[in-house]
């Protein structure tokens, strides 16, 4: 018998989900030191027990799901994609620090994101510039950084009368805020909409009876967000603190793309704070209006 391989790897499965985030937590964490940015909060296992609906979510629906294990049995890389009918996104693509320049990756990812799939390709990245340089070998260019934008989770003002309402999952109006993201977001995300919908608070903004945005927020985060006008979203992005704060959550984070300076301004006046640890938007073409959306967070998709 030959001497087995050290890494192999395979398909993943719902009960790779801790173990698969633990991956995520140490990569994130050590890109974070090294940038001087803040680290994920908490221990692994405290910090899962936030994304696990996400998670588990995420593993029952995923397009693609591999993980590579070591002889012991220990997940030390995966990566994960999305796709809903062109729309084809890489959520996740994560490997032990010490195992990053090992070929692995490349194993995973041509696995995870193969480049024959989807008319719309889409990676939210962090800045780890090995894995930038392998996706733009791969066809992906660059379109605007995301930052994390964050601070206090409290009711920004008391004085304008709110222009959102709540709205279910089973109520007509999820098609609204489906059209509305549609058209800001430059995709169709599909039945996850009304997952989100399902685990998140989502808000419809009318004016004189007419559809002008839409958020979602929870306590495990909030986003996605947009407006058709630019102008609109301070009273939105108030909407989200006053709701975030309801929600229990004592700090919001809100991933912004840079093209959207308004939403940047605003919440920057609010008190909130870019971090150092930022992800940038590629795409093999141009998509969407970022110039008036806010991204999921936390930022495992677009």
């Amino acid at each position: 018998m030959g001497t087995p391989e050290p890494i192999t790897i395979r398909r993943g499965t719902p009960e790779d989900g801790q173990a698969a985030y633990r991956v995520l937590w140490e990569s994130a964490n050590d890109l974070a030191r090294r940038i001087g940015a803040d680290p994920i909060p908490g221990t692994v296992d405290s910090s899962y027990s936030s994304m696990r609906v996400l998670f588990e979510h995420l593993a029952e629906t995923a397009a693609e799901f591999w993980v590579a294990v070591d002889r012991s049995g220990e997940v030390v890389g995966y990566a994960r994609s999305i796709e809903h009918g062109s729309f084809f996104e890489l959520t996740e693509f994560f490997v032990v620090p010490g195992g990053q320049s090992a070929g692995l990756g490349r194993k995973l990812l041509e696995r995870a994101f193969p480049p024959e799939r989807g008319e719309l390709r889409v990676i939210v990245a962090t800045t780890d510039v090995r894995a930038l340089g392998t996706y733009i070998k791969n066809g992906m260019s660059g379109r605007t950084p995301i930052v994390s934008v964050i601070g206090p989770a409290l009711p920004a003002t008391d004085a304008a009368p709110s222009l959102g309402a709540r709205v279910p999952p089973e109520d007509e109006a999820l098609a609204e805020i489906a059209a509305l993201d549609r058209e800001i977001a430059g995709f169709d995300r599909g039945p996850m909409l009304r997952w989100m919908a399902d685990t998140r608070e989502a808000i419809l903004f009318r004016r004189n009876g007419r559809g002008i945005g839409y958020a979602f927020v929870s306590s495990r985060g909030v986003g996605p967000a947009g407006a058709l006008d630019p102008d609109d979203l301070p009273v939105i992005l108030d909407e989200v603190l006053h709701r975030a704060s309801i929600a229990g959550l004592e700090t919001a984070s809100f991933e912004v793309p840079m093209a959207n300076g308004v939403a940047l301004r605003h919440l920057m006046g609010r008190g909130l704070r870019i971090d150092a640890f930022l992800t940038i938007l590629l795409s093999n073409r141009e998509f969407g209006r970022m110039d008036r959306y806010v991204a999921n967070s936390p930022p495992i998709f677009l």
